[in-house]
């Protein structure tokens, strides 16, 4: 038997999908609870997920998330896709289905929905691609819901204890390899500076980490602020330009040369959403004068996210991944 939410509490259901005891106290809310494989989607003779399974505010104690729309569904030929619960958010893991890796590495998606059918993208997954090669070498592939958390605290203690979670229930390296695209820049750097001895190395697709730049103060407080209420920095807009550098990913990279992270970003220098040269150019210059080790893939022409295959199916920026 396995877990199942439903409008905020739940069951015990049989793999039948009848529901064997009555309604039970959802356990957990708060922590980091049962992993949920998508069984009541499969078919019969075990094939993956069929139909649309969008995401469920009812699984979120979160205030101001789910932010987006999305399908949690297995989409890999290398993998299937179990659920988790943690903090309040709703997160998954792709376990490969052939061999793992020995070393148990693994990389971790932010925005999480960038390895799902999200609506935004007319149900496209944004990086098929990747997840698809990584799990094909053995690699697991993880992600939890934050929304367009932008780096903040609260974000970042919701990735801390999805991270625990990992750690405790799947024994994973004990070293998280990063994928951010656009402000899931800010989401990977803001957990990163903050924990860089978990951090082997972080990929960058056109990300953000210049507050800034994108998404700029009068986007990260009221009225117009984008971050979830329950993950807010709660600053106002006259505080923003005093306190920059305490939250900023761009200005807090020492501690990410130190433990010697590395790290790589692709980015479009026609890029007018998040303009490389304040996101990608500085940071590169600034860590370089740290003594770290970063590299650029920059695609003349490339706007945010165009030509997709630049992007998305960069045999580099794979290979960066897989590296020892």
């Amino acid at each position: 038997m396995f877990f199942d939410r439903l409008k905020g509490t739940c069951r015990l259901v049989n793999r039948s999908g009848r529901v064997s005891c009555g309604v039970v106290v959802c356990l957990l809310l708060l922590g980091c609870g049962q992993g949920l494989t998508d069984q009541e989607s499969r078919s019969k003779d075990g094939g993956r997920s069929r139909g649309p399974i969008l995401n469920d505010p009812n699984d979120y104690s979160i205030p101001g998330l789910p932010q987006h729309t999305f399908r949690r569904e297995d989409n890999y030929a290398n993998g299937s896709m179990t659920r988790l619960y943690c903090a309040g958010s709703v997160g998954y893991i792709f376990t490969p289905d052939g061999p793992v890796d020995p070393q148990r590495r693994w990389v971790w998606i932010a925005n999480h929905f960038l390895a799902l059918p999200w609506k935004y993208f007319n149900w496209i997954i944004s990086q098929h691609w990747y997840v698809e090669n990584l799990l094909a070498h053995g690699f697991h592939v993880v992600g939890i819901d934050v929304g367009a958390s932008c780096g903040s605290p609260g974000g970042a203690e919701v990735f801390q204890k999805f991270y625990d979670k990992l750690m405790t229930e799947y024994d994973l390296n004990p070293k998280a390899r990063l994928i951010g695209q656009s402000n899931g820049g800010l989401i990977v750097y803001g957990w990163a500076f903050r924990h860089p001895e978990l951090v082997d190395r972080i990929f960058g697709i056109l990300p953000a980490t210049d507050l800034s730049s994108w998404p700029s103060f009068d986007r990260l407080c009221p009225p117009n602020e984008i971050v979830p209420e329950g993950l807010s920095y709660g600053l106002s807009c006259e505080e923003w330009p005093t306190r920059l550098a305490e939250f900023n990913p761009v200005d807090n990279l020492a501690p990410l040369a130190a433990a010697g992270v590395k790290i790589y970003h692709v980015h479009g220098d026609a890029d007018e959403v998040v303009p490389m040269q304040a996101n990608t150019t500085v940071l590169q210059q600034r860590y370089q004068a740290l003594g770290g080790k970063m590299t650029v893939e920059v695609i003349p022409g490339g706007t945010h996210g165009a030509p997709r295959a630049a992007f998305f199916e960069s045999q580099s920026a794979l290979d960066f991944l897989l590296a020892d």
